[in-house]
């Protein structure tokens, strides 16, 4: 039996979630909203069956089992109220809100209703990253000293936009591979104010940075993890199929935190580790679908979604000031 699921929100990424949805054996897609009557005469090729109307109240009208929001993140926590309330499991894209009021309260709200809540954070299904996580969890890096990431995009948008669309994908990871609370937590702006570096202790010592770019000339998608043991480096856009493994003094330099850990010297100490590769979003869309169908928690909660936010709040407090004085030397 198909899970009867209502898409809310058709834009850039909702499309490609429909996408994933009609290939899904597991959905019947049968309402899909949108405000915008062009998204939805594109959606019809999608799914040719489903109702589309422009308001979540019509879409779940139609007896859904569950829902989807990919709408602008401002909206993401009242629509997820109202999926919820109307009794269906909810999956959000991130951020799940852009306050950690608003967030905790959507959590709080599902587990109280007995409801599926899935926050989208995206990389935790990424196959490398999921094979990272598990290298990291079973000790095979050492005890873990150092995380870094850069997540630079080229689609344009501020620091602040970078923050909270890019900054929870590291984030996430993060949690995953240390769920000890935060430490310490700042964020600080490049000389042109483009970029946004994130800087974290975590409560076990684990150190980490983020570098965040909406705006870059080139496309950047790194993780590097760095244990007592050995250093992961993994390239979402040059080899996304494998991580990149040192050993011995690599590691040693990588756990420095220096780049030569990577290459030159150092470079006999490295090996890569293919991993099988699936789409992401696919996997992540057909988890949520079995999560609904066996009633079994999904891998990113809400409350991961809600911890996230937290953080973010946190440090865009940090970045504020910085930013006004920005502005005003401008």
């Amino acid at each position: 039996m198909s899970v009867r699921v209502a898409l809310v929100g058709c834009g850039r990424w909702g499309e490609k979630i429909l996408r994933a949805l009609s290939e899904s054996a597991r959905a019947r897609v049968v309402a899909v909203a949108d405000v915008d009557r062009g998204r939805l005469a594109r959606a019809r090729a999608l799914a040719p069956r489903a109702r589309l109307v422009r308001t979540v109240d019509e879409a779940l009208a139609a007896r859904v089992d569950a829902v989807l929001i990919a709408t602008p993140a401002a909206s993401h926590a009242e629509l997820a109220l109202r999926a919820l309330e109307a009794g269906a499991d909810v999956f959000v894209e991130k951020p799940l809100a852009l306050s950690a009021a608003h967030a905790d309260r959507c959590a709080a709200r599902a587990a109280a209703l007995g409801r599926i809540g899935m926050v989208g954070h995206l990389l935790r299904y990424h196959p490398s990253v999921v094979h990272l996580v598990a290298l990291a969890r079973e000790r095979r890096l050492g005890d873990l000293v150092s995380f870094s990431a850069a997540r630079l995009s080229t689609g344009g948008g501020g620091a602040a936009s970078a923050l909270w669309t890019l900054g929870p994908h590291d984030l996430s990871v993060l949690a995953a591979l240390d769920p000890s609370p935060l430490a310490e937590a700042r964020a600080h702006l490049s000389p042109g104010g483009e970029r946004v570096t994130l800087e974290a202790r975590l409560e076990s010592g684990l150190a980490a940075q983020i570098e965040l770019c909406s705006s870059s000339p080139t496309k950047e998608r790194r993780l590097r993890v760095a244990g007592s043991a050995r250093v992961a480096v993994f390239d979402d856009v040059r080899a996304p199929d494998r991580l990149l493994l040192l050993d011995g003094r690599g590691a040693a330099a990588g756990a420095a935190g220096g780049e030569r850990g990577e290459r030159g010297a150092l470079a006999p100490a490295a090996h890569a580790l293919e991993v099988p590769w699936r789409e992401p979003l696919s996997v992540e869309i057909e988890h949520f679908l079995r999560c609904v169908e066996e009633r079994t928690p999904p891998l990113t909660p809400l409350d991961e979604g809600a911890a996230v936010v937290r953080t973010l709040e946190r440090v865009e407090a940090t970045l504020a000031p910085v930013a006004a004085r920005a502005v005003a030397a401008g």
